[in-house]
């Protein structure tokens, strides 16, 4: 099987008006055996929000690719976490706190989801699906993510299987999430307009849907990674 990659990741108006850095961060890698995709968003109260944003990106992708498939999501989620406060180095973890969402496959279709705090990740194979908050955090008004989390019950872990040619992954921010009125339709949409794109089109074209995104009081930065098998 193969598979086929886009993300992007555009600042918001807000960040835009005030001169400030993209909080979001975004990272896709295809590999010959495997694949992943990353998206975080940094804590805009936070001092180095977009660093810990970047940081989180590279530790999943750095502990992923050491380690095997079948690795218990306790053990991988705690290399990660690890890893990424290694690389703050002086930064405190609270100043970088962020969001940390992932999808790792295999060329099979078997595909790992992981989620800490805000953002969605939906997936189209037999049928469509998202990784669901449990019952405590649905009725919790506050966010978490790395730095600030300290439980494993934080995390939202799932598997499923790409086996089609329109089975799909993907992964956003709640820039984009908390404006979806019909999630069902948001990927099949986006392979009907992506399929015969590359990569680099691919991008600028999602780019653009994300700087004309028609919610006119939605500020923040919008990120999303699609992983479509083809």
């Amino acid at each position: 099987m193969r598979f086929k990659a886009y993300a992007t990741t555009v600042t918001g108006p807000r960040h835009q008006r005030l001169h400030q850095e993209n909080q979001d961060a975004v990272l896709v890698r295809i590999w010959r055996d495997q694949w992943l995709a990353v998206v975080s968003d940094g804590m805009g109260s936070r001092l180095h929000a977009d660093i810990g944003s970047q940081m989180a990106c590279a530790s999943v992708c750095h502990i992923v690719r050491g380690s095997k498939f079948n690795e218990p999501d306790r053990s991988l989620i705690l290399s990660i976490y690890r890893n990424w406060l290694h690389r703050l180095g002086h930064i405190e973890p609270d100043d970088a706190a962020a969001t940390c969402l992932f999808a790792w496959g295999l060329r099979t279709g078997e595909t790992r989801l992981f989620q800490l705090g805000d953002g969605a990740i939906f997936y189209h194979t037999n049928r469509f699906g998202s990784i669901k908050n449990s019952d405590e955090m649905k009725f919790s008004n506050e966010t978490t993510g790395l730095g600030i989390s300290r439980k494993m019950s934080d995390w939202m872990c799932d598997r499923v299987t790409l086996t089609d040619p329109t089975h799909a992954v993907a992964l956003m921010t709640d820039g984009i999430s908390d404006d979806l009125v019909n999630e069902e339709q948001l990927l099949p949409i986006l392979h009907t307009s992506l399929n015969k794109k590359s990569p680099r089109l691919g991008k600028k074209w999602l780019k653009k849907q994300l700087y004309d995104w028609d919610t006119p009081h939605h500020t923040d930065d919008k990120t999303i990674a699609l992983v479509y098998r083809i």
